[in-house]
């Protein structure tokens, strides 16, 4: 979602709450007026700190895996996760607009500026005035993200787009977000030394393991749960993925939200705002395409062959999920697929597995399909 600022007879700028949505009929984005938000306010001028952090909004089309900087300048609270980052706006030029006047675009907050209503309050305001309509907007951050170098791990990453449960009997609430679930192994067939959520991961690599074509310092691709999501969608969808660069900034260009779910060949640079970018085939592009086509090293998937029945557990709890495709995989094994089980004994956690087959406790089989819609209508209920 973004807002459109208009400017009335009364001499006021009114918000509004609009969503881009991608109509497959006439084959573009189509914005569409939720809410009146009222009259703008000023913005308020607090501290801003320069961060080690990720940032991401919510519900937007559009946005930026691969930052120039893993520094940012903002007005952070001081919790070191959560929502209510405000950021500077970065106004570019990019253009002209149909009827021939001047736009820019806003790279911060990934919206036009240079309507009819945004002169009119640059003239009302002055240098001040100059700044998009979403730079009041609250993002989601994450202070000091979990950043992890490719060439630390030699017995590989996955990562996954965490979602809630499919069926949970414990008294541990499920998460109320989609978070990045990473494991890595420093060594060969060694042990795991990480395996959590995270709000956001930062994948580094270098010379020898450049990201993205490009080598010199360390480059990052930022793993945050927008991007991390759409990109599970396109993959559980069969969609065709791809990396598309901008051919004017030549910057790698982010599909979120109902352009992940509908390929199309004309794409929006986020980073520069050009809108004449085009795929040669409807692709849903991501960055994260690329990553994982570099670094992937076994790209099959076997179904698990192990059972559980759960008539052996009576006295326990249970969390479940049905087992979904990485977003990162360097491990040189396939992919396990199947019914992904956590047995707690007096919050111990007993079993932590994925099976071929879940015998529940009432005898009733558990399908791993109906997991995977259970687990992805919750989702969609939380914010992205």
């Amino acid at each position: 979602m973004h807002i459109k600022r208009q400017t009335k007879k009364d001499g006021n700028t009114y918000l509004y709450l609009a969503e881009e949505r991608y109509s497959p009929e006439k084959k573009r984005g189509e914005t569409k007026i939720i809410k009146s938000l009222g009259v703008e306010e000023p913005p308020s001028r607090g501290s801003m700190t320069e961060t080690f952090a990720v940032v991401w909004a919510e519900g937007r089309t559009l946005g930026n895996a691969v930052p120039f900087s893993d520094r940012i300048t903002g007005q952070f609270p001081e919790a070191e996760n959560g929502e209510g980052v405000i950021l500077p706006c970065d106004i570019v030029e990019c253009g002209k607009f149909r009827n021939g006047a001047q736009r820019w675009w806003c790279r911060t907050h990934q919206v036009h500026w240079g309507t009819k209503a945004d002169l009119q309050q640059a003239a009302k305001e002055g240098e001040e005035g100059i700044r998009c309509a979403n730079a009041n907007s609250a993002m989601h951050y994450t202070k000091n993200p979990k950043v992890i170098d490719l060439d630390e791990y030699e017995g590989g990453i996955g990562i996954w787009a965490a979602l809630p449960t499919a069926i949970n009997t414990t008294d541990e609430p499920d998460i109320d977000k989609v978070k990045v679930h990473l494991h890595a192994r420093p060594k060969p067939d060694g042990k795991k030394t990480i395996d959590a959520n995270f709000d956001a991961v930062v994948v580094r690599a270098n010379d020898i393991l450049p990201l993205l074509g490009v080598t010199g310092d360390k480059k990052r691709v930022v793993i945050a749960p927008p991007s991390a999501f759409a990109y599970l969608e396109a993959l559980i969808n069969n969609l065709p993925l791809g990396t598309l660069n901008c051919n004017k900034c030549h910057h790698p260009h982010l599909d979120l939200g109902d352009f992940a779910l509908n390929p199309h060949k004309k794409h929006f640079c986020g980073n520069c705002g050009a809108d004449s970018n085009w795929s040669k085939e409807p692709i849903v592009s991501s960055p994260l395409w690329e990553v994982a086509e570099q670094f992937t090293k076994n790209r099959d998937f076997i179904e698990s062959d192990r059972t559980l029945d759960l008539r052996d557990y009576q006295d326990c709890q249970v969390k479940v999920w049905s087992s979904t495709p990485a977003i990162l995989w360097t491990i040189d094994q396939p992919q396990e697929t199947g019914v992904h089980v956590h047995v707690y004994q007096s919050k111990k956690k007993i079993v932590d597995d994925t099976f071929k087959q879940v015998t529940w406790f009432d005898g009733s089989a558990l399908e791993r399909d109906k997991l995977l819609t259970i687990m992805l209508d919750k989702t969609k209920k939380i914010a992205r």
